[in-house]
């Protein structure tokens, strides 16, 4: 029974070593890739910001359209491009589409409802 728990000992001893190594190597991997997934967070954050506030996301459009004065035309030149580029400006304004429609239909049931 004693060389049974002595050879327990031995592999836990070797396993506890494996396992500070392994430690060692997360801790290095992570201080690797702490400063790259912290801007990931950061424009994770902002596309929630936009995906909650979609009308937050159209005034800042208009908003940089008459300053750069492109107007209609230049924002359909660009909107293509967009389209093929940047699927995620299409799901966003569905997004808006949906919510404004959606809010319309409440308020009119909410109001037949009440009369």
């Amino acid at each position: 029974m004693n060389k049974r728990l002595l050879t327990l000992a031995h592999r836990r001893r070797g396993l506890i070593e494996t396992i500070e190594a392994q430690r060692i190597e997360m801790a290095e991997i992570a201080l690797h890739w702490e400063k790259p997934l912290a801007m990931v967070d950061k424009g994770l954050k902002g596309l929630r910001l936009i995906q909650r506030h979609p009308l937050l996301m159209g005034g800042g459009t208009a908003a940089l359209l008459a300053v750069r004065r492109t107007g209609i035309f230049g924002l359909a030149q660009k909107g293509v491009r967009l389209i093929y580029l940047y699927p995620l400006v299409l799901s966003l304004g569905s997004k808006a589409l949906s919510a404004i429609t959606r809010a319309s239909v409440r308020s009119a049931n909410t109001t037949s409802n009440n009369q």
